[in-house]
């Protein structure tokens, strides 16, 4: 008898003719320029309007942003090697055409490199080399968040390096939820103009200055552009989309943020209870960075990639008012592959060997007795190297997600119980007071409402 379910390979479908997409689409670009300004400098706000075409669609997967970054201090400085440029802002956020709030990342630069120090080394030294200015080692050495390295070794690391008054572009591709969504965004038919606002951070934050040049900082940020794909559909097409949103279709576009939250991790050692607050009803991960404090505002540090792992020796959260492992999590300078495994599980890169991480370090200095150039990993350090001001890679996460899907994560809007980190520290960083970033992955919706053509976002 004839298998039933027998079918024709895709390659041997040689009658099969390919379909032409619908509705048709004519896609054109429009460059945004800031609504307050030209010129930016520390701490201040850049607010880009999101000028889209009426009746138009914007693919803002493919939206990418461009400035110029001019040192203004009396120094040669150096970029953040991990996030380049990036490192000037601070905060991100998205409003929505009425006031909304769409979108919101406290700290937008330390959890791009949250993302970049998880990346395959050979892209950061390449392509994020040339579109943001991170460094052509991605991972040297001399990285310091502490006592700071001098200006002429630096410069054997192939960090990215700017003399006095020299300006670079940076071209970012913006790791945010509302410009990742799932769909197009129909930005056209909304009330108002959505607009992004970026904050710059500090001087001592923004660039890395060699030792003796103490204080030395200054930068200057023009020549904003948000380039935006607009894709202009037919008048049919735009005529049903509108009777659809008139008649009460619900409009929605799923996309997956991160909500951050933060508390100091004092000095000293032993079990350290850290409780955060968020109410997201969908929490598919946990990502949690450690700084020391001082090294935020440090001009000779490296402040936004300086991660440290204050010889966190076990590690484990309560959600809901339960430990999520129930075991802790193991973690030494010999027992690191449990913590990689739950990172890339946490960013959804476990079952994929393409994903990998910015971990080995190749010496360019030769001032050692031997003079050799010597291999290792940074992923987790020793207390003692830590100690004397050497950045690690490592992260503390946790994954959270059910399975693949959207809303398949934890709800924690009704719980009614706060966020706790437990974690035993060593004698690492802690000596001094340190800062704890937690990024809350979650998934998100944007509602557009038809009647009144609001968007707004529901997490």
């Amino acid at each position: 008898m004839e298998n039933e379910n027998a079918t024709t390979p895709f390659e041997m479908r040689l009658s099969e003719v390919p379909s032409m997409p619908q509705p048709q689409l004519d896609l054109s670009y429009v460059v945004c320029i800031p609504s307050n300004g030209a010129v930016f400098n520390q701490n201040q706000e850049v607010r880009l309007p999101l000028n889209v075409p009426s009746e138009c669609f914007v693919d803002l997967k493919r939206a990418y942003i461009k400035f110029n970054l001019k040192n203004t201090s009396a120094k040669t400085l150096c970029l953040d090697p991990l996030v380049g440029g990036v490192s000037i802002i601070d905060n991100w956020r998205v409003v929505g055409g009425t006031g909304a709030l769409m979108e919101e990342t406290i700290h937008y630069n330390n959890y791009f490199a949250t993302l970049q120090a998880n990346k395959n080394k050979g892209v950061l030294e390449s392509v994020d080399h040339e579109m943001i200015g991170a460094g052509l080692d991605s991972n040297p050495q001399g990285m310091k968040f502490k006592t700071g390295t001098a200006l002429a070794e630096l410069s054997k690391s192939g960090i990215t390096q700017m003399a006095t008054t020299t300006t670079r572009t940076i071209t970012h591709r913006p790791a945010s939820a509302f410009f990742n969504a799932d769909r197009y965004m129909p930005l056209g038919y909304t009330q108002g103009t959505t607009y992004l606002s970026l904050t710059l951070c500090a001087n001592a934050t923004a660039m890395i200055s060699g030792t003796g040049d103490d204080d030395v900082s200054g930068f200057e940020a023009s020549n904003w552009e948000l380039h935006l794909p607009i894709l202009r559909p037919g008048p049919e097409f735009a005529s049903m989309f509108r009777s659809a949103m008139g008649s009460g279709v619900p409009i929605q576009i799923h996309s997956v943020g991160v909500h951050n939250t933060q508390q100091a991790l004092p000095a000293g050692t032993g079990a350290k209870i850290l409780t955060f607050s968020t109410r997201k009803r969908s929490v598919k991960a946990l990502i949690t960075s450690i700084r020391q404090n001082a090294s935020i505002t440090e001009t000779k540090a490296a402040s936004v990639s300086g991660f440290v792992n204050c010889a966190i020796s076990e590690y484990n959260f309560a959600i809901g008012g339960q430990r999520v492992p129930s075991q802790q999590i193991k973690c030494s300078t010999t027992d690191t592959g449990e913590l990689m495994a739950n990172t890339q599980l946490a960013l959804g890169y476990y079952s994929s060997d393409l994903r990998g991480a910015d971990t080995k370090q190749f010496s360019n200095f030769t001032n050692d007795a031997t003079g050799v150039y010597k291999q290792q990993s940074n992923y987790y350090l020793a207390a003692a190297t830590e100690k004397a001001g050497a950045v690690s890679r490592g992260l503390f996460t946790i994954d959270l997600d059910s399975y693949n899907s959207a809303y398949a994560g934890k709800n924690l809007a009704g719980a009614g119980l706060p966020l706790i980190l437990y974690a035993t520290t060593g004698d690492g960083a802690n000596e001094n007071a340190c800062l704890c970033d937690m990024y809350v992955v979650h998934d998100v919706m944007y509602n557009l409402e038809g009647q009144t053509g609001v968007i707004q976002s529901m997490s």
